[in-house]
């Protein structure tokens, strides 16, 4: 094989690698799901135990997440902004921690000001939910307990049409 045939077989595997990386990398607002969100009963880093259920009625932002993923922590201000704004609209934050290093989420957390529950995903949550397998994933559940939006990843786009999202589903009536 000539130098020049290897160069092109070279340039022609990169660009197909590429194109399955970017398949497999995508993110942002993934096709609306419609579906009753599973409840599930955890334990938050203050003790506390915590169940979706309680929360019917509100709009609920689930965050998948971990301190070891840039993007999950560059989603954290947001979010925590978006819990202000919205909180008594009816608006709630749940972080779903997916840590394995509890020491990690600690000192994580006694560096960063969190307004909103943080909780210790189990295995069992996370396989009712899909298995959850990229993070950050959102989902929005609606009033009646419904997952209304997902979104895998996060960047300046998602945020903008989460909060339009968030803002539409409090529109609603529950």
């Amino acid at each position: 094989m000539t130098s020049n045939r290897r160069a092109r077989v070279r340039v022609a595997l990169a660009l197909a690698l590429l194109s399955v990386l970017a398949a497999g990398c995508s993110k942002g607002r993934e096709p609306e799901v419609v579906r009753i969100a599973p409840d599930f009963t955890l334990s938050s880093t203050d003790g506390n135990r915590v169940r979706l259920s309680d929360y019917r009625g509100k709009v609920v932002l689930l965050d998948f997440w971990a301190t070891w993923c840039p993007p999950c922590r560059a989603a954290i201000p947001h979010v925590v902004q978006l819990q202000n704004k919205y909180r008594a609209d009816g608006f709630a934050v749940l972080g779903m921690n997916m840590d394995q290093n509890p020491e990690d989420l600690v000192a994580f957390l006694s560096r960063v000001a969190v307004n909103y529950p943080t909780l210790k995903t189990d295995p069992e949550t996370l396989q009712a939910y899909g298995g959850v397998s990229s993070i950050p994933l959102t989902l929005l559940i609606d009033r009646q307990g419904k997952i209304r939006e997902r979104y895998l990843g996060f960047d300046n786009r998602i945020a903008e049409q989460m909060e339009r999202a968030i803002q539409a589903l409090l529109q609603e009536k529950g």
